[in-house]
């Protein structure tokens, strides 16, 4: 399940260097010189077009090579083996669903049983009836809770699964055009515009670095389209990025845009990425008092 991008807002830049710290490379290694190396950065290359992608390659070559497969599998011959056939361990979750599709029916049941016998019954006549369907709505909300917990296992069971992660961050600013909008197109036509405001303008000419994605990707192949707007800038002007993000991981993708040029266009963005290592720590530079 994607997460919502985070939202734009102009960030201090005291705060924001403290809150990029620990993701930034090279941080650890500036405050403490016995800190542990920070991840390599790689440069990666905006593209003036989308790379190419090749489909279906393994269907063409079955096709091409559909003779030999056929001569290869006439030779089979069927040959009796003396052995025993062991089953592995059925995953012991697997049988737990079984159980919770069987209290679920249960409950359906139970639930219609409730809804019959209050239908037929068109009046209360007494205090013990009253009683009766004070103990019938207990049942229903014990049913209801016992749902809530059949449902959390299951989306702790398949959305924890999910943790293959992108970052995507802007840095510098260009000095011969001016940006007012720059916009993310995601593998799947997913699209962030993010307008630039006259502080996080100033922010990113002083050294600052913009946010402007962060959210749950597939680990597979990716290519990230860059459109770039603003004044005295070439109208639909766009960049591919191709990126592998491996699974379980956080990959980061810095944009820095001082470094653009009108004539060149977006692929003069200098693009670099690295992994982010969730056990690398951050020391603390303060001076002792």
């Amino acid at each position: 399940m994607l997460q919502r991008p985070v939202r734009h807002r102009p960030v201090p830049r005291p705060l924001l260097a403290v809150a990029l710290a620990a993701l930034l490379p090279g941080a650890a290694r500036a405050t403490d010189p016995a800190a542990p190396s920070a991840p390599a950065v790689t440069e990666v290359k905006v593209e003036r077009t989308r790379p190419p992608r090749e489909r279906l390659a393994t269907l063409r070559f079955l096709k091409e090579n559909r003779a030999f497969f056929r001569a290869r599998l006439d030779q089979l011959h069927q040959t009796p083996q003396r052995g025993r056939g062991e089953a592995t361990a059925i995953d012991p979750r697997f049988l737990a669903y079984q159980r919770m599709l069987a209290e679920v029916g249960a409950a359906r049941d139970s639930a219609a049983g409730i809804d019959q016998e209050r239908q037929g019954r068109g009046l209360f006549a007494s205090i013990n009836d009253l009683g009766r369907l004070e103990s019938q709505l207990d049942q229903v909300e014990r049913m209801l809770a016992d749902q809530r917990a059949r449902l959390g296992v299951l989306q702790g069971d398949f959305n924890g699964l999910q943790r293959t992660a992108l970052a995507i961050v802007l840095s510098g600013y260009p000095r011969a055009a001016v940006l007012s909008t720059v916009s993310i197109t995601l593998e799947g036509g997913r699209t962030l515009a993010v307008p630039l405001s006259a502080g996080q303008v100033e922010s990113l000419q002083r050294g600052a670095m913009l946010q402007v994605f962060h959210g749950l990707v597939e680990p597979r192949s990716q290519v990230v389209e860059v459109t770039l707007a603003g004044d005295r800038w070439p109208q639909g002007d766009s960049g591919f990025v191709a990126l592998e993000p491996p699974r379980d991981r956080l990959t980061l993708l810095r944009l820095n845009l001082s470094a653009l040029e009108p004539a060149a266009g977006a692929p003069s963005i200098v693009a670099s990425t690295w992994l982010h290592d969730a056990e690398l720590k951050t020391h603390d530079a303060r001076p002792e008092p």
